[in-house]
């Protein structure tokens, strides 16, 4: 029960950034908020500094990390290495269902592969240049992967269907803040690494998806076009 309190509220957390985001751009579609869009992302990230750096008895990594696995012990699973691509899943699912989103399928498959591919790259920089060792004692655990990895499929799924169908768009969320949690539950990582690897995938999903590279470049499109005009 206490576990299920625990997930509950970490998750709450997560859907409120994000519905927050999704009313401050449905009011106002072509000015984006600078707190939602890079205010949320940055205070994750910096809360997730702030506990990896601390001396601050309560707020260590090492206090947070015992009192968690004391307060939930025999928590462990693998299901956190599956919960990443559930909203990938959904993402396309809810297309094939025919809910109205903001890309076509070639599209969110190459806003998706930006996304992941950056925000990859940045984690596993970090990973390699800070050297933190896990609380399981192996190393490269700051930021975490499994994290960064699902906060970004859930990134996608929320900007793609943020205004047309937000509940479903923010279910992302409820698997991705579950990802982390299990990564601190199976002590794979601590708090502050899943902070931080979080924020990194929201931010950088924000800002692809601000800038949408490569944005006309759709070779599907194209060759349906030839079709049509050949006929």
């Amino acid at each position: 029960m206490k576990f299920c309190i625990f997930i509950i509220l970490f998750c709450s957390t997560a859907i409120i950034s994000s519905q927050d985001t999704a009313i401050v751009q449905k009011n106002n579609k072509k000015n984006y908020s600078k707190i939602s869009f890079y205010g949320v992302p940055s205070l994750i990230i910096g809360s997730g500094l702030y506990v990896h750096s601390t001396n601050y008895y309560p707020l260590k990594k090492q206090t947070l990390q015992n009192k968690i696995l004391t307060r939930f012990p025999n928590s462990k699973t693998h299901i956190d290495n599956f919960l990443p691509f559930v909203p990938i899943a959904e993402m396309y699912a809810g297309k094939a269902m025919g809910l109205k989103s903001r890309n076509s399928y070639f599209n969110q498959t190459k806003y998706l592969f930006f996304s992941q591919l950056i925000t990859s790259i940045i984690t596993h920089t970090l990973k390699q240049t800070t050297k933190v060792t896990r609380p399981d004692g192996t190393p490269f655990s700051f930021p975490s992967g499994h994290t960064s990895f699902a906060f970004s499929s859930a990134s996608v799924l929320f900007w793609e269907y943020k205004d047309t169908h937000p509940l479903f768009a923010s279910t992302g969320f409820l698997f991705s803040t579950t990802t982390g949690a299990m990564r601190v539950l199976n002590n794979r990582h601590w708090v502050s690494d899943v902070l931080v690897g979080a924020g990194i995938a929201i931010l950088t999903t924000n800002i692809v998806y601000r800038l949408e590279p490569l944005k006309n470049w759709n070779p599907f499109e194209k060759k349906t076009k030839k079709v049509k005009d050949f006929y």
